[in-house]
């Protein structure tokens, strides 16, 4: 889901808006329909559809599996570019704000809903290193629980900073052969990236 070379934050979307919504937003931006696709849980993914929108920029929504929270985001070929649109279809959908991601966080005691929770930050997560949600995510990284650890590498998958690289290395070495593979194949895509400390 990158078509242009920079990337924007993703926005997540509250309950209540979903695919029907966006497809308004991007028939509002006269946006072009490029791709859509149903079912890639490889990717993380359910759903996903790509529009281009203005000054050679993409409008991308998703549905991540296997929690289904939903979020937008704006790729393009320019920073301001993507800020500015970013900022519209922000003001347009009223995304979940920071506190709210990470409040959720905080406030799940279940097993599964504390992990749908760190997956929905990951997602929210802003594009660069903020501690408020460093923190929450390697803390889940190392949480004794093998599901909890399995949710914050989830959350780490979709933030991409250098600054989970440390927590990330860790679980190559977990009990756990799952999250030892998904760890290994999480620190070989963030090389070919170049994402490193």
């Amino acid at each position: 889901m990158r078509w242009g070379r920079i990337r924007g934050r993703r926005l997540v979307l509250r309950d209540g808006d979903g695919e029907s919504d966006v497809i308004e937003c991007a028939a509002l931006m006269k946006a072009e329909m490029k791709r859509e696709v149903t079912a890639s849980p490889e990717v993380g993914l359910a759903r996903e559809i790509t529009w281009a929108v203005a000054w050679r920029n993409y409008l991308h929504y998703g549905q991540e599996y296997p929690y289904g929270s939903r979020f937008v985001m704006l790729t393009g070929a320019d920073h301001d570019e993507v800020d500015t649109l970013t900022r519209i279809v922000s003001d347009y959908f009223e995304p979940l704000e920071d506190a709210e991601l990470l409040d959720a966080v905080v406030c799940a005691h279940e097993v599964e809903h504390r992990r749908a929770m760190l997956v929905r930050a990951g997602i929210g997560a802003p594009t660069s290193c903020d501690s408020a949600f460093l923190a929450p995510i390697t803390e889940a990284m190392r949480d004794q629980n093998a599901r909890i650890r399995e949710g914050g590498l989830w959350a780490a998958m979709y933030a991409l900073w250098p600054e989970l690289l440390p927590a990330v290395m860790e679980l190559t070495v977990d009990p756990e052969k799952l999250l030892r593979d998904q760890a290994g194949a999480l620190m070989r895509y963030m090389k070919r990236e170049g994402i490193t400390p």
